[in-house]
């Protein structure tokens, strides 16, 4: 693996950090680093269709002085290349979060993740236990746990979801982004999903989208083992 800067700087807090590229194979991923390199290594993964600014706000004062904060941007998210092929598993983005550590230099880190970068989180912790010295997930979507699930509920709910994923996935596909956004948000959040987001999240999710059908037929098609 090689390393595209020179050794690690504390970034300042506030604004946007300086972007860095990790490379896996033929492909380079962004990401910023945020603190100091004695605070606690913090891998950030954000939720589909936002990029790493969604959990900046952790390298924010008082915490800045807690934590070295690593923000990765997932594989066709901020700055990191659209993606190529039909789909793309939790696996592979597993190993791009591990090429992000691998270029920072880190043996392991706390993980966080929201929302749909919950399976990424997980599988991260599955293939590579030694890296991760602890997970938080906030707002887990992983509807192929819900569906593995004992209760006839829970695995008609997280069956849905997972139908619905592969139906907006097909959408996106054949081009009809806007109907494919509001079938996976409008399940996820509600149909006034867009009064939800401010304009600049609104914006992420709009320049994301293109990536939206193998990212989420990666998810439906290979779900992680429970």
């Amino acid at each position: 693996m090689s390393r595209e800067y020179g050794p690690f700087t504390p970034q300042p807090t506030g604004g946007p950090g300086i972007t860095r590229f990790a490379s896996r194979g033929d492909h380079r991923l962004s990401y910023e680093s945020r603190g100091g390199s004695a605070g606690m290594p913090v891998l950030a993964l954000h939720d589909l269709l936002a990029d790493r600014g969604q959990l900046r706000p952790l390298a924010e004062p008082p915490h800045d002085a807690l934590f070295r904060l690593t923000l990765p941007d997932a594989r066709g998210h901020g700055a990191s290349p659209m993606l190529s092929g039909r789909a793309y598993h939790s696996t592979a983005l597993a190993a791009d979060a591990l090429a992000v550590l691998d270029a920072e230099g880190l043996q392991s880190a706390h993980v966080v993740a929201i929302g749909w970068a919950a399976e990424t989180a997980l599988t991260l912790a599955a293939i590579a236990p030694q890296r991760v010295n602890s997970l938080v997930l906030a707002a887990p979507y992983v509807p192929a746990l819900v569906a593995d699930r004992a209760e006839a509920a829970a695995r008609q709910i997280g069956s849905a979801h997972l139908e619905m994923m592969q139906e907006s996935a097909a959408l996106a596909e054949k081009g009809q982004t806007d109907r494919a956004l509001d079938l996976f948000l409008g399940a996820r959040m509600g149909e006034d999903w867009r009064d939800r987001f401010s304009k600049p999240r609104l914006g992420a999710i709009r320049r994301s989208s293109g990536n939206l059908a193998p990212l989420l037929a990666g998810t439906a098609s290979a779900p992680i083992d429970p």
